[in-house]
């Protein structure tokens, strides 16, 4: 285990070592090591026996998904931790960022039950009536996650300061609905017109930043994270990518089973998302990540890595047999 540690800091981490090497605990270990990696107990003063205890309750909420599951949480908290260290990112955060952009990679999927809120706003799920119909994924892993945190053997952040605890909670919130994809694109754009204008013009950012600034490039991060496979190893990448097609699919059996119509992609007697990289790296992943570089180039290193996955995906294209169709 201590081995896997030392090669926290990469970009190129394996997370599916730490998991046969933490004995099937990946969220908690890599979520304290990252604590500790960042000083945050000693600057906070954090509680740590109700840290352990909040991330054992964390890590058990997770349900066994081909993809969204705790060894996912724990890849991304992993993606947080090093945008956090090595992402340029020093001017917009201070410790008490790091400690909400840890927090919210930790809790962002959880209870997690393998459906996209399309499904559940169309099965009017519990969560998605909870929810009106906004974001009932992320609505329901934020209330159900702070719920826990406000437990007395799990509350680890009950020495902070009053203020400080409700910053976090404001930014814990702000960044874990970001990464509904439905707000994607309007991230993507904000992250142009708010944050890449000003740093293209240095007079900007003379005056202190402001937090509406840090808490979108903490929203730009986590999402960075949470797709943060797409600049693994191909050979890591590619499995999450089998994972989430095989999740997906699911959903489509549970679509069938019930006589709706099965979403895009969903349907396991046609091609799935393994056959549609390209275009979901083209049109949905490349801005993203090219807005965020030309912000931080410091991170230039991840869109290289996602265009040699894509060389891989394009050249699989190309072997693959036409699909004779539906």
């Amino acid at each position: 285990l201590r081995a896997v540690l030392e090669k926290v800091d990469d970009w190129s981490f394996d997370v599916f070592e730490l998991e046969r090497e933490s004995e099937g605990r990946p969220l908690q270990v890599m979520t304290w090591h990252a604590f500790l990696r960042h000083g945050l107990i000693a600057e906070f003063d954090l509680d740590h026996v109700k840290l352990v205890n909040f991330l054992r309750v964390v890590e058990s909420g997770h349900q066994d998904n081909p993809y969204h599951n705790a060894t996912h949480v724990a890849d991304v908290v992993q993606s947080m931790h090093v945008l956090l260290l090595n992402g340029g990112l020093g001017r917009f955060v201070s410790p008490l960022e790091t400690l909400a952009g840890l927090l919210a990679a930790s809790v962002h999927d959880f209870e997690h039950r393998g459906f996209n809120n399309d499904f559940l706003v169309k099965t009017s799920d519990d969560w998605a009536i909870d929810s009106n119909d906004r974001s009932p994924n992320e609505t329901h892993h934020l209330s159900q996650a702070m719920r826990v945190l406000l437990q007395p053997e799990c509350n680890f952040l009950h020495r902070m300061p009053q203020a400080q605890q409700v910053y976090v909670r404001k930014l814990v919130i702000d960044m874990v609905l970001a990464t509904d994809m439905a707000e994607h694109m309007a991230i993507v754009s904000k992250l142009k017109t708010d944050l890449l204008k000003r740093l293209q013009n240095p007079d900007d950012l003379i005056e202190e930043v402001q937090d509406p600034l840090r808490t979108l490039v903490m929203q730009g991060a986590i999402k960075m994270a949470d797709i943060g496979h797409l600049y693994a190893a191909t050979d890591v990448h590619v499995i999450w990518s089998e994972r989430l097609e095989e999740e997906m699919w699911r959903q489509g059996d549970a679509e069938k089973a019930r006589g709706m119509k099965v979403s895009f992609l969903m349907d396991r007697d046609k091609p799935g998302v393994t056959k549609s990289q390209i275009g979901f790296l083209d049109f949905v992943v490349r801005p993203l990540f090219e807005t965020w570089v030309a912000c931080f180039p410091e991170c230039k290193i991840l869109l290289d890595r996602i265009n040699s996955n894509y060389a891989y995906w394009k050249a699989r294209e190309e072997e693959a047999p036409p699909h004779p169709g539906p």
